[in-house]
């Protein structure tokens, strides 16, 4: 390693599930060895968390048996955003509703020169980002569902890539960070197709919050596929209508989606088993917020959907009557209703 190498400075605001389990593997992984150029990696986040993390450290799991910890004194996790000051690289975890508040905290504590990624679910935050800062900001999206199980433990129980929009290799130092950290990164020249297929995997979020089961479990009931199915064919025509073609983001081709949600459960399984790694502890980042009592991201899932349907002149129910039985949940702060299939079909009584 040169010793006059740059430090480079890397801040993650919006350190959440997604946050805390990047930077805790990027921890976990580039140490001081001769192959790592020298980092800083801070955390800005709630105080709760920050508790748990100084108390615990932290702990990285995932489904294909990470087990990576990190003591507490090699984090450094602060609720304030001077740190912003002199990062180079910003790696925006926030939730898509707090896109807009974040840009205002970037640009007034963030320097022009720094890069921001957006590694958001949703697929307007990018524009946002880049209608509001002078940064250069860059699109992202990550595949897989952290859940945090309290403790300083966060885990892993999808598959996926992390993408990232960087047609001039401007991020290569943090890509060889997450590399480094056994976080595989696909760079791409355009990432809009990729992240409407990840749009068309999130819209499960809602219907996985709502039931209060396990993903694994939930996609196991032929019951809950099939209102998957006619949120899929709803999304797959509203995009249709709008020119857009969602990439795949795993092994499964999104317009197969319904259809594979359609079959019978001997013969999900078989597909399941080949296309799908689910850990069975596995949930929705949305159940957690249900369960939290925080706003969930459904305008930006779902409700994207809803929006191109009006758009376009073309009806999405099933859509509709989830984004209304989650806007109900949020409204009662009542966790997760634990709805039944059926339920999920019809919109719930004095929501608007």
């Amino acid at each position: 390693m040169n010793s006059e190498a740059k430090t480079l400075n890397v801040v993650v605001l919006g350190a959440g599930s997604i946050g805390c389990y990047l930077a805790g593997c990027i921890l976990a992984h580039n140490g001081s060895t001769e192959q790592s150029a020298p980092f800083t990696l801070t955390l800005i986040g709630r105080p709760r968390l920050q508790q748990d993390i100084l108390s615990n450290g932290l702990t990285l799991t995932d489904w294909q048996g990470r087990n990576d910890k990190v003591v507490s004194d090699a984090i450094n996790f602060t609720c304030d955003y001077d740190a912003l000051a002199s990062a180079d690289f910003i790696l925006l975890c926030v939730k898509s509703q707090d896109t807009q508040s974040a840009a205002q905290i970037i640009q007034k504590h963030a320097k022009d020169e720094a890069t921001v990624i957006s590694f958001q679910n949703g697929v307007t935050n990018g524009d946002v980002l880049t209608s509001e800062l002078s940064q250069h900001i860059v699109k992202g999206m990550v595949p897989f569902n952290v859940f945090y199980q309290g403790n300083g433990h966060f885990h892993c129980g999808t598959e996926g890539h992390l993408a990232i929009e960087d047609p001039d290799s401007i991020c290569t130092p943090v890509v060889d960070l997450l590399e480094r950290a056994q976080l595989p990164v696909t760079v791409y020249g355009d990432i809009s197709s990729v992240q409407y297929g990840k749009l068309i995997m999130n819209l499960n979020n809602a219907v996985n919050a709502l039931s209060g089961i396990p993903l694994k479990q939930q996609l196991a009931e032929r019951a809950y596929r099939l209102v998957m199915a006619e949120v899929l064919k709803e999304a797959l025509f509203v995009l249709k209508a709008e020119g857009i073609s969602p990439a795949r983001t795993g092994k499964v081709i999104p317009k197969l989606m319904p259809t594979i949600m359609m079959l019978p459960n001997f013969l999900f399984n078989i597909v399941a088993a080949s296309t799908l790694k689910i850990d069975p502890q596995a949930r929705s980042s949305m159940y957690e917020d249900l369960q939290l009592g925080r706003t969930t991201e459904i305008d930006f899932l779902n409700g994207e959907i809803e929006r191109l349907g009006k758009k376009h002149k073309i009806a999405t129910p099933v859509n509709s009557n989830i984004i209304a039985l989650i806007k109900q949940a949020q409204g009662k702060n009542s966790k997760s209703p634990m709805l039944s299939a059926a339920e999920l079909l019809h919109t719930p009584v004095n929501c608007h």
